[in-house]
């Protein structure tokens, strides 16, 4: 345990390199209750890189105060503590958005970012209220919006679904030359859990760890996914940069 105090924990497990690897966690099943890590397993590549799980219980999209200024401090002292010299991020849905924020205060050399959200600020997007419970409580808003991805050296890997929930996200994200966006055909927000029923989730996030963009594509490809840019040429209807 590194850290524990409301609303943080933040916990590590060793590994055996210099590569660390940073899990932010989704909001969870359940609304009074601490949220389960994730991707501990596959971030861990069989005890290799050393991992750091981030979970808040106030589900702030790194907003709310002193939780981004902390989650930094913390991985910081880690990072200098044990000569960490990779460090990458992981993340599903508010994990993925906490991610890229996470991206755009430390350098890092991967993000893997699952289903994240452009903003859930009412006021940026009031019409998005599947997490009315959660953002109704965030009182301070330092990180609104993804209007900025972080810059190269870091490689961003993102995945989203195709619903029009998904694309009132992912849609208002920009483009990056660091940035490979793939689109999963008729998914929802809920894709992540189908492809790791399919066996398929811990392929692509190794792939994506080890920087393999042909073992991604054909991964992708395999569960049904395009690349957005292949995506927005067969959908026509969608001009480049817009949102119906």
């Amino acid at each position: 345990m590194l850290h524990d105090a409301h609303p943080l924990r933040i916990e590590a497990a060793r590994g055996l390199t210099r590569s660390l690897m940073v899990s932010f966690t989704s909001v969870g099943n359940h609304r009074l209750k601490w949220p389960p890590k994730e991707f501990v397993k596959m971030a861990s590549q069989e005890g290799k890189n050393h991992v750091i799980t981030v979970t808040d219980i106030s589900r702030s999209w790194m907003n709310g105060t002193g939780v981004a200024a902390r989650i930094k401090t913390v991985i910081s002292d880690y990072i200098l503590a044990n000569g960490i010299t990779k460090v990458m991020a992981i993340g599903s849905s508010m994990g993925a958005y906490c991610a890229l924020i996470f991206g755009q205060m430390i350098p890092l050399t991967r993000i893997i970012a699952f289903a994240p959200q452009y903003s859930v600020h009412p006021d940026i997007l009031p019409e998005e209220t599947r997490w009315n419970w959660f953002r109704k409580d965030i009182a301070d808003w330092p990180h609104p919006a993804l209007d900025t991805l972080p810059q190269a050296p870091a490689k961003i890997f993102m995945f989203h679904g195709d619903s029009e929930d998904e694309q009132r996200h992912w849609r208002r994200i920009g483009r990056a030359d660091n940035l490979t966006h793939y689109i999963f055909k008729d998914q929802d927000h809920d894709f992540v859990a189908r492809l790791k029923e399919a066996s398929a989730l811990h392929k692509l996030v190794r792939a994506a760890i080890h920087d393999n963009p042909w073992r991604v594509n054909k991964l992708v490809g395999w569960c049904g996914g395009v690349t957005r840019a292949q995506f927005e040429a067969e959908n026509t209807e969608f001009k480049s940069g817009s949102y119906p």
